[in-house]
């Protein structure tokens, strides 16, 4: 009997939510809003993942290049080899040797160590336009290939690209603000909310029932388009860890509408007009889309300053040419101690002497050249380690560096490709320098031996750590605007104040 009556005494607010909710449909169906708001969505998703198609299909086939231009240069290496070996091909220098482990090393058998493309990385574009997809490993020291930079237009860095990462943080806004900002105002304006309050109706019911509509409106043929450019264009979002990827973008981006309708709400809550709700609504966005992303970044900048590129390389050559002196003396001493173990060797005396005093520069330059390098290295990661904190104080920086995680475009993944290019680097130089040493030549079994990168991505945890931490960071105020609004709701005036 309790349960009936109970249920009895709910069905009336039920009944009331779904009739707000129908009012709204059939407002925005009467305005065509709803018809609106598809197209500029269908419209802007369908342009940003264009973008972001063609940027990976770039990065693509700048990688498939490399990758030929390689192939191309061992084949060559691996013919002048056998001819060599049959005695019709004389090589006129070292450089020109194919057996000689210092110049295949160094040039002829360099290879490119590559990023894989993740299967939302057409989502956003982040940090992939500063950050070449693959390097160019060789023998030779790090900085050779460490501050080797793509080389891109500065104005497109400056403007940025349009891609979906873009539109989700700084437009998708914007259009929630332009469907939201008179949420209770108009009505209140136009007198129709003081015949709406004179029925049981409460205020909160009815800005909850506005609020669920338009966000419906906004996400769900948002989500709809987003998922079926996805499949149209290839990416491969159930693959690997594709689901994760794609279920972590899809809570990013309901949080995010969730926080921004909080913000209408708890604007909306102020009592005060729809002119005033609007230019507060966009001070707002401005605030934290704009200003604060821009100050933070000049606070770390000037915070942990990053030494001058032009100086840094600088230094470096300054290194090298110090080494290269030291490792004239060790050379000389070397060939006085070694003069039989050159016999039958790769190379010449005069060569085999001019080879190890090269790689005895790389050497001792090491430690120096990476003692140098670790003073930007550690600025960067100051940096990188001050936004980390300081993103929770913008949900758009929070948002975009979230979106570039998921999209495999952020700089962890960067960091961590870095790492392993430099563990893969060391081996590459133990594998040559230590045959330059030995001047020990190379045959063609070797050449089928040569070291090989090969990428490997971190556990799914990487990913779902920072999608935990940004969407914390977007909940936390939304619960708080949302339950400010639910209380503040109730001395919201029902008539416009003289």
């Amino acid at each position: 009997m309790s349960a009936s009556t109970v249920t009895a005494a709910d069905m009336p607010r039920q009944s009331l939510f779904r009739e707000a909710i129908s009012l709204e449909r059939r407002l925005f169906r009467a305005e065509r809003l709803v018809l609106l708001i598809t197209v500029i969505l269908l419209a802007a998703v369908a342009y940003a993942l264009f973008n972001g198609a063609a940027w990976r299909d770039r990065q693509g086939s700048l990688l498939a290049s490399a990758q030929l231009e390689e192939a191309t240069r061992l084949d060559e290496q691996r013919d002048k080899l056998t001819k060599m070996n049959a005695g019709s091909f004389t090589p006129t220098s070292s450089f020109q040797n194919p057996r000689n482990p210092l110049w295949v090393g160094l040039r002829h058998a360099a290879t490119y160590a590559a990023l894989p493309a993740t299967p939302l990385a057409i989502t956003a574009i982040g940090q992939s336009d500063l950050n070449p997809p693959y390097v160019l490993v060789s023998a030779d020291s790090r900085e050779t290939f460490a501050l080797n930079e793509e080389i891109e237009n500065p104005g497109n860095l400056l403007a940025g690209r349009f891609d979906l990462a873009f539109f989700v943080v700084f437009l998708l806004p914007l259009v929630i603000v332009t469907l939201s900002y008179n949420l209770l105002s108009a009505e209140r304006e136009q007198g129709t909310l003081a015949m709406a309050a004179s029925n049981p109706v409460r205020l909160a019911l009815l800005l909850w029932a506005k609020l669920s509509y338009r966000a419906a409106v906004v996400l769900v043929p948002l989500v709809v388009f987003v998922l079926a450019g996805l499949l149209l264009l290839g990416a491969p979002i159930f693959e690997a860890d594709g689901p994760v990827r794609i279920g972590g973008w899809l809570l990013l981006v309901t949080a995010y509408v969730g926080f921004w309708f909080a913000v209408t709400a708890a604007v909306t809550v102020l009592g005060r007009g729809s002119a005033h709700n609007a230019l507060m609504l966009v001070s707002i966005w401005i605030v934290l889309v704009l200003v604060l992303p821009t100050v933070g970044s000049v606070a770390v900048n000037l915070s942990f300053p990053v030494p001058s590129r032009a100086e840094m390389i600088n230094s470096l050559r300054e290194v090298k040419t110090d080494s290269a002196r030291t490792a004239d003396a060790g050379a000389a001493k070397y060939a006085l101690e070694h003069e039989t173990d050159r016999n039958g060797g790769a190379v010449s005396d005069k060569d085999f002497e001019a080879a190890r005093k090269r790689v005895l520069s790389v050497q001792l330059a090491a430690e120096q050249i990476a003692s140098t390098m670790a003073v930007y290295d550690r600025q960067i990661a100051r940096q990188r380690s001050t936004i980390a904190w300081l993103r929770f104080l913008s949900p758009a920086v929070l948002m975009q560096d979230a979106l570039n995680t998921i999209a495999g475009t952020g700089d962890e993944r960067y960091a961590d490709f870095s790492v392993q290019v430099d563990a893969f680097h060391q081996q590459w130089q133990q594998y040559f320098n230590a045959r330059v040493l030995a001047n020990e030549p190379l045959t063609l079994r070797d050449y089928d031996a040569f070291p090989r990168f090969v990428y490997r991505p971190g556990s799914v945890s990487t990913v779902i750590g920072p999608l935990a931490s940004a969407l914390i960071g977007l909940l936390l105020p939304m619960l708080l605007l949302f339950a400010y609004a639910i209380r503040r709701i109730e001395r919201y005036p029902i008539t416009d104040r003289a």
